[in-house]
């Protein structure tokens, strides 16, 4: 928006140079970008904001340096003396969409000289970016730039039926515009036709055929709202921006319809020699609702944080012209003007007339950080340990939203009982609150497959919810892992499709790894069937003895609902185990000097007994020389019985304080085998 400031003090007075006003004015709120000196005058470049339309005018902007510079808005002169006829026995309007045009005024001028505009006028119009035509365009735009209310003029005697009817477009319909395009208009657009034809695409641009040239005499004024949503829309249909168009798609100021009809048809009988016809068409079905607000003097100053008085916050908002009703001690009601549409209540009050007032007097109230003694935050840099561990093991973090929905719950399984719904939900898919991380993990898994990723290893940490057997929520963090493909394989393997049983134990590994990291010594893994994985194929987590995750493969179904062929491996378990040793400091053990002697062991046993049972019972029947437990080999085959497995465990016995004989070796070794026999009823294989 470009403001010459000699046509701004025409509407206000003030005492400032270019630059102070250009900075009151972008501190409260209207940002000057620049300041252009032609000649004698200066002209501001502002830049308004969407919601601000108000200030798309000269009058708009005065009003706002009136606030600033505690001042008083002088309006310019709109009263002219009319004609003999009236104007309903010249013309006539009839409104077919008053959802589109809400208000339609025309006025008729007679005796109209077209000639050049006064030179005055011409000047400005070129300071605001606008080129001069003729009097009778000049005039509409001026009083467009002046007060913000787009107009426009026909020549009475084009017009078929010398009649206006606003109407949507017809089916098929085409007319040429203004700049001399012939444009195909579509249904949803509003049209401003005579009797037989569209004149005009509404509040857009004008129609080649009736618009004003050299031996016009009698000209119909057009003044009228259209509604903004679709004026933006027909604006972009035809990619057509004008300075009509910009400024009916923010809203212009439906109350001054009439008064810039009037203005207008003044400057016109004064700068044209018209003659206006008595009265105006004014087709208003439904008057547009009077908005207030209710405000509080305490709020105001609390919000503000400044102690500013009742009277100076009254003078403020009167002086930006919003009417006060009722007003007392405590509080006042706003009766807010049809120009000003960004304003509905209390708190759009309060940025009023802090911008007026400065915002500068705002107090800067930043954030403080308050030291609390003592305090630990122990469990959050768990987290982050634990989310660095992941990280460092090849995984990529993912996060999902804590709503998830109902119908994808239920496939898992979870009691109804135990899932915490939501009470107003925003949708169908997020009505309820996540009892576990799984299926939003196995979902990811499939998003990325559907995109044409071939692998993935993935986690997140996040919180679950669920009802207790009370109706309390209660919340938790838990981890979930998920691997997909050959994500396990180095690249030169990776052509070679991987067997679930592969994924499983490359899950196996990370879990392994973390606990290790995390000093998480006792985790074991014991057979569980869950519905959502394959038979056989899935295991509950433990640690320290207490079962706190589930791991498995996919199930097929699963599988086949996400289209995804590859094998896909998922865990979850709960944070708080995980880190109950992280930050345990680990007892340092001197370096042994001492040879190391190793014995192996092979035993038969059943296939329900997992090997970590195995290695659990050695460590707790050996003596405190054995340093070192591995499996090297698991056999079935010839020579053991269906039902039975055998597995060899290579042990290193080896002492701080001297160097172990064979017989103490041998001894050792005796024991351990012993208790492996007597207590897992295990026979031996071989022998070493």
């Amino acid at each position: 928006m470009r403001v010459p400031i000699n046509w701004l003090k025409e509407y206000v007075e003030f005492d400032a140079t270019p630059e102070e006003l250009a900075d009151k004015l972008t501190f409260s709120g209207l940002e000057v970008e620049q300041i252009e000196s032609l000649g004698a005058e200066y002209v501001l470049e502002i830049e308004v904001t969407p919601n601000r339309p108000d200030c798309l005018s000269i009058i708009g902007v005065a009003r706002e340096v009136a606030a600033l510079y505690e001042s008083q808005l002088k309006w310019p002169d709109a009263d002219f003396k009319e004609g003999s006829e009236r104007v309903e026995a010249l013309t006539s309007v009839e409104l077919l969409d008053p959802a589109g045009c809400p208000r339609y005024t025309a006025r008729v001028i007679d005796d109209i000289k077209i000639t050049d505009s006064p030179g005055w006028m011409q000047e400005r119009l070129t300071q605001c970016g606008v080129n001069p035509i003729n009097n009778v365009v000049d005039i509409t735009n001026y009083v467009m730039l002046e007060c913000g209310q787009p107009m426009h003029a026909f020549d009475k005697k084009l017009l078929r039926g010398e009649r206006i009817i606003v109407r949507p477009a017809a089916e098929g319909e085409k007319m040429a515009t203004l700049d001399g395009v012939d444009r195909e208009i579509s249904p949803d657009m509003l049209m401003i036709a005579d009797a037989r034809k569209p004149v005009a695409v509404a509040g857009v641009m004008g129609g080649a055929g009736s618009e004003i040239c050299g031996d016009t005499t009698t000209v119909l004024l057009e003044s009228a709202y259209f509604e903004p949503t679709q004026n933006r829309k027909t604006s972009k249909m035809l990619g057509l921006v004008t300075e009509s168009s910009y400024r009916f798609e923010r809203g212009v100021d439906i109350g001054k319809v009439e008064w810039a009809s009037r203005r207008a048809a003044y400057l016109l009988a004064e700068h044209a020699g018209g003659t206006v016809a008595q009265g105006v068409l004014d087709v208003y079905p439904e008057e547009a609702e009077e908005r207030r607000a209710s405000c509080r003097f305490a709020k105001i100053r609390e919000l503000m944080g400044v102690a500013i008085s009742n009277r100076r916050i009254v003078e403020i908002l009167e002086s930006l012209e919003l009417t006060i009703e009722e007003q007392d001690e405590d509080s006042f009601i706003v009766a807010v003007p049809s120009f000003r549409v960004d304003l509905e209540c209390e708190r759009d009050m309060v940025e009023e007339i802090a911008r007026i007032e400065g915002l500068d007097k705002v107090p800067d109230d930043r954030p403080r950080a308050e030291i609390v003694p003592n305090i630990d935050d122990s469990a959050l840099r768990a987290v982050f340990e634990c989310r660095n561990r992941l990280v460092g093991l090849g995984l990529i973090e993912v996060m999902n939203y804590s709503l998830v929905s109902s119908e994808i719950i239920r496939k898992f399984g979870f009691d109804e009982g135990s899932i915490v719904p939501l009470l107003n939900p925003i949708s169908a898919s997020q009505d309820v609150l996540r009892p576990a991380l799984l299926p939003q993990m196995i979902e990811t898994l499939g998003r990325n497959r559907a995109h044409q990723a071939a692998e993935a290893g993935l986690f997140e940490i996040g919180r679950v919810f669920r009802m207790d057997k009370d109706g309390k929520s209660r919340e938790s963090d838990h981890l979930a892992v998920g691997l997909m493909g050959n994500v396990g394989r180095a690249i030169i393997d990776k052509r070679r499709e991987a067997a679930p049983e592969e994924v499983f134990l490359w899950m196996k590994g990370i879990i392994e790894k973390l606990c290790s990291s995390l000093r998480v010594s006792n985790c074991l893994s014991v057979q569980k069937e869950r519905p959502y994985f394959r038979a056989g194929c899935a295991v509950s987590v433990e640690i320290n003895g207490v079962e706190c995750g589930e791991m498995g493969v996919i199930s097929l179904e699963l599988s086949e609902a996400l289209r995804v062929t590859e094998p896909m491996v998922v865990l979850e378990m709960q944070v708080k185990h995980l880190l109950q040793s992280v930050y345990t400091v680990p007892q340092a053990r001197p370096i042994p000097i001492y040879p190391s002697i190793v014995r192996d062991v092979a035993i038969v046993i059943d296939d329900a007994v997992q090997s970590e049972q195995v290695t659990e019972l050695i460590r707790k029947n050996a003596p405190p020389e054995l340093t070192d437990v591995n499996v090297f080999d698991i056999y079935r085959g010839k020579g053991i019985r269906d039902g039975k497995r055998s597995i060899a465990y290579s042990l290193t016995y080896q002492s701080l304080e001297r160097t172990l004989t064979d017989a103490e070796a041998n001894e050792f070794h005796e024991s351990i085998v012993t208790s492996l026999l007597k207590e897992l009823d295990a026979e031996i294989r071989d022998k070493k």
